[in-house]
Formats: C-alpha cells, sequence, structure tokens
C-alpha cells in the first residue's frame, strides 16, 4: 500500500437501488462493528485510510487505495466478514472511484441519494461515521477533508434550498397541519385512537413538536397501557371515546376498525360543549376512522389519508423542484475539494515521474560505452526536461478540479508511478 498522497478515493457500497433488503441487513453494521471493521482495514494494510458509512438504507465503505485493486481487496474482506458470497455482493454493490467517489459522497450528504430525496437524518450519520474513523485513528489528511467537505455540503444544502423543509411522512405531514391550525400543540390535547405502528410513528413526531397532553385510547387497553408507557402518555378507556372529544384539540384515527369510531353526531356535540372552539380531525385508518360527514361541521377541520396524500405528493414535487439548487451548491463544494485535492497530487506526481524518466535515462545512458556516456548525458538531460516541461505546465495550470484529478490519476496510471 502506498503512503496515501498518491493513492485513490474509493467508495464500495450497497444502497437500496441495487442491494435487496436481505443483503443490506447483512451488510449493515453497528458502531462498534464499524470500530471493528475499521481496525480490520488498516490491520491488514488494504487502505491507508478509511471511513464506513452505515444506515438502514446504506452500507458504504471509503477508502484510500489502489483503485480496482483495493476494491476487489474490500470485496473480498466483506464477503469473508459477513460470511457472504462474493458473486452476489459484486452484484448487488458499485463501486466509485476519484471524483466520483467524493461526489457520491457529497450526494449522500446532502440527501440527493435517498430514498426520500433531500433526508435530514442522513448528514448526522454522516458526521457520526467520520467521528467514529477519528476515534478509531482510521482517518487522516484526505478523507477527513473529504468528510468535513461533505458534511459543509450538506448543511448548506438545507440552509440555502427548501429541499428538507416540507415533510413527506404523512405522520410528520399530519403533525405539521395540525401546528398549522394551532400555531403552538404544546397547550393542546392530543386524542389518539389507536395504538400500533401509525400511532406509534404519529406519537413521537407529536411530542417532538413540543405536544404534552397526549391521550391514548385503543380497544385492547393493554396495547394502549404499553404505547402510553413508552411515549409517557394517559391511557383513555375505549368507552371513553365519545366523551373525551370535547376536550381534544386534535384526534388522530389509526384502528383498522370496520366502522367509523368517531362519528358525526358525536363531533356535534363535541363542538357544543367546546362553544366552538377549532377541532382538527386526522383520519391515518384505512377504512376511516372518522365519519365523513364531519367535514360539514363549521370550525371542524378534518384531512384524510387521500388529502394527506396529496399535500404528500405536492412536497415531493417541492423538493424536487430544489434538486438544482442543491447540485449547484455541491457542484461547488465538489469543486473546493478537487481542486485541494488535486494540487495535494500534483507534487508528488510530478516529483515521481520525473525520477521515472531519469531512470529510464540512467538504464539507457548504461547501455552506450563509458567514453560517450558522459558526453551524450547533457542530450539526454535535455530531453527529460522538455518532455517533462508541457505536462507538467497543463498539469499545475489546469483550474477545472476533476480534470485535473483525472490526468493525475492518467498520469500515474499510464506510467505506472504506484509500482513499489
Amino acid at each position: 500500500m502506498n503512503d496515501g498522497h498518491d493513492a485513490q478515493i474509493l467508495v464500495l457500497g450497497w444502497n437500496f437501488r441495487g442491494a435487496s433488503g436481505d443483503v443490506r441487513e447483512r451488510v449493515a453494521f453497528t458502531a462498534e462493528e464499524v470500530r471493528d471493521g475499521l481496525r480490520r482495514l488498516l490491520g491488514r494494510g488494504l487502505v491507508s485510510e478509511s471511513v464506513i458509512v452505515s444506515t438502514c438504507h446504506r452500507s458504504e465503505i471509503y477508502g484510500l487505495g489502489e483503485g480496482e485493486r483495493t476494491g476487489d481487496e474490500l470485496a473480498r474482506f466483506v464477503s469473508e466478514w459477513r460470511g457472504l458470497d462474493r458473486g452476489l455482493l459484486e452484484r448487488a454493490g458499485f463501486r466509485r472511484f476519484g471524483a466520483e467517489a467524493a461526489r457520491h459522497l457529497f450526494r449522500v450528504a446532502a440527501g440527493l441519494d435517498s430514498m426520500a430525496i433531500g433526508e435530514s437524518e442522513v448528514l448526522g450519520q454522516v458526521r457520526e461515521a467520520l467521528s467514529i474513523a477519528r476515534e478509531t485513528g482510521s482517518t487522516h489528511a484526505i478523507l477527513h477533508r473529504l468528510f468535513e467537505s461533505a458534511v459543509r455540503t450538506g448543511k448548506r444544502v438545507r440552509t440555502e434550498t427548501e429541499i428538507a423543509v416540507h415533510p413527506l411522512s404523512i405522520a410528520s405531514i399530519a403533525v405539521e397541519l395540525a401546528d398549522k391550525v394551532f400555531g403552538d400543540l404544546s397547550e393542546r390535547t392530543l386524542l389518539l385512537l389507536g395504538a400500533g405502528e401509525t400511532a406509534t410513528l404519529f406519537a413521537r413526531h407529536a411530542l417532538e413538536s413540543g405536544l404534552r397532553d397526549l391521550r391514548i385510547a385503543n380497544r385492547t387497553r393493554e396495547h394502549a397501557e404499553a404505547l402510553a408507557a413508552r411515549v409517557g402518555a394517559r391511557v383513555v378507556t375505549w368507552e371513553e371515546v365519545a366523551g373525551e372529544l370535547s376536550s381534544a384539540d386534535v384526534v388522530v384515527g389509526t384502528t383498522a376498525s370496520p366502522q367509523p369510531v368517531v362519528r358525526r353526531s358525536d363531533v356535534e356535540t363535541a363542538m357544543r360543549q367546546r362553544r366552538g372552539k377549532p377541532m382538527f380531525l386526522l383520519d391515518l385508518a384505512m377504512p376511516p376512522d372518522v365519519d365523513p360527514e364531519v367535514k360539514g361541521i363549521y370550525n371542524v377541520f378534518a384531512y384524510d389519508l387521500d388529502g394527506l396524500e396529496e399535500v404528500a405528493a405536492e412536497n415531493r414535487r417541492r423538493r424536487v423542484r430544489e434538486v438544482p439548487r442543491a447540485e449547484g451548491i455541491l457542484e461547488e463544494e465538489l469543486g473546493r475539494f478537487l481542486f485541494w485535492y488535486g494540487n495535494l497530487s500534483v507534487i508528488p506526481t510530478v516529483t515521481d515521474l520525473k525520477r521515472r524518466l531519469e531512470e529510464i535515462r540512467d538504464a539507457e545512458l548504461g547501455r552506450v560505452p563509458a567514453a560517450d556516456r558522459e558526453r551524450l548525458r547533457p542530450l539526454a538531460d535535455s530531453i527529460v526536461a522538455k518532455l517533462l516541461h508541457e505536462p507538467m505546465r497543463r498539469l499545475k495550470s489546469e483550474t477545472d478540479a476533476g480534470r485535473k484529478l483525472d490526468r493525475v490519476e492518467a498520469i500515474r496510471h499510464l506510467f505506472d508511478l504506484d509500482k513499489e
């Protein structure tokens, strides 16, 4: 393995685009497994630097190495480590090298390579991956700079565009709509019908938004009690639901009831007791938990799944419209990194190429008689200098960072400069 100055950035990964859920699960790493993997990679000398990014939708190993050769070694390493067939890993995974490897990481950090465009959680996961690599001692100047630049790109995309502003999940959209109706959920009461996966997700979103008075009702009381214990809510018996409507500012239905749980007559009674104060009804159930007729009651705001899906679709369109701005920021930041990295690579490449040509010069001079050697040396020196001058001038003056990096890598490959 070379020293890292003339090594190539590469990434070997598996994500939702090419790898099945089973494969992604097998190559997903806990934080402790990431630490173990980084130590093994360095211990075996497979790479000179490494960072591992692992989330529920992707696992990616970044490193400094010798191109395809290191890619093959990394694939073999993961195959042995996780007990997976090498061919299966190769078919399900992808490789990127040089500028494309860097661009891929920037896209990940910016939320442009996620199942949901603009996903915000992934930026924290990239930052955490760098933190673990630093703790383990597996990252130095190049990958540290690469990941810091990617994190900065992700931050800029989130602050300078609206790509992460509009929620996409039904639960988060529902909470946002409730917040818009009341302005502040912290002083409101929310009655949650159901205790399944959807109810759990909504409860967490609501509590994260500042809600303090959450009440949960479910046909099976034990399930309501279990969820209430996890999220810090109060349990309401199923028989009390109609009576609780008058004190509920927000009612959310998530059950699998074949008949509506919230009837128009119950809401009319509740609204009289509320003296017309607004009530927000969110029906996340199918079939509906809320009688569609409640939409005709004054000051009752009701959304069903179809309405929420329309909002989600519009939010997706809004995010997509922000992609060109996000990509502009990405390319700007990527250009800065590649310019730095290209300059980092130019000096050792110039030195190595000069040394290689001088080795050829000396070898050829060694073939001529000793009497002629000194006479021919100035000519040989002049030829070496002229061969070096124009390529090196062009390389140093190149302002396109990606093209400079490509040319550096091409010279190293064509002249076999990484040969031990």
